[in-house]
C-alpha cells in the first residue's frame, strides 16, 4: 500500500525525453503524444524542421537549418527548446510553445536579461546549448565559448524559467 503511494507522485513528475538530433532522426514526439517535430527538406538544400499536431495533422514550419539542431522537449510537452548550430563559432538555443507561433531566441534573452555579457561580446566562439529540462517551466543552459576575453575557455550555467526570466544556476 505505501509503495504504491510513493510509485503515483513519482509517477507525475516525469522526466524529459532524450534530445532527439536532426539530421539524422526524422521525428521526435513530445512526451504526452500530442505532438511531433518532423525532418524535412528545405530550400537550397537546408533541412526545415515541421511542427506536427498529431490529432489533426495540422503542420506549421518552426525552423530551418543548414548544420544541426536537436530537440529538447520539455517533460509535460508545453515546450520545446532547439539547439542550433549556426556556424562553427555561433549556437544558440531556441524556445518554441506547440500551442503558439513564433519562437524566443535565447541568446538574445540571456544578453537582454542580464545585460551584454563579456563573455558574449569579447570572444570569437560563443555557444549557447541546452543541459536538461529541470522541471516543465525551467531550462538549464551553458553557456561556453573561448577568444580574446578568455583565451583558456569559459563554461557558465544559467536556468530560464519559460516566460522570461534568467539566473545564473546554483548549484
Amino acid at each position: 500500500m505505501i509503495a504504491a503511494a510513493l510509485a503515483i507522485p513519482l509517477a507525475l513528475a516525469a522526466a524529459p525525453p532524450e534530445p532527439v538530433s536532426f539530421p539524422g532522426a526524422s521525428v521526435a514526439k513530445d512526451p504526452t503524444g500530442r505532438f511531433a517535430i518532423e525532418l524535412a527538406s528545405g530550400e537550397a538544400g537546408r533541412h526545415e524542421l515541421r511542427l506536427t499536431v498529431l490529432s489533426t495533422g495540422a503542420a506549421r514550419p518552426l525552423l530551418a537549418f543548414s548544420r544541426s539542431a536537436t530537440v529538447y522537449w520539455a517533460p509535460e510537452g508545453n515546450a520545446v527548446a532547439v539547439a542550433v548550430r549556426r556556424d562553427a563559432d555561433h549556437a544558440t538555443v531556441l524556445l518554441f510553445l506547440p500551442e503558439r507561433a513564433g519562437e524566443t531566441d535565447l541568446s538574445a534573452e540571456l544578453a537582454r536579461a542580464l545585460g551584454p555579457l563579456p563573455e558574449q561580446t569579447g570572444n570569437r566562439r560563443v555557444l549557447l546549448d541546452v543541459v536538461r529540462w529541470l522541471d516543465a517551466k525551467r531550462l538549464r543552459l551553458r553557456l561556453s565559448g573561448v577568444g580574446k576575453r578568455d583565451p583558456e575557455g569559459f563554461s557558465e550555467l544559467f536556468d530560464y524559467e519559460v516566460g522570461g526570466r534568467f539566473k545564473r544556476a546554483v548549484f
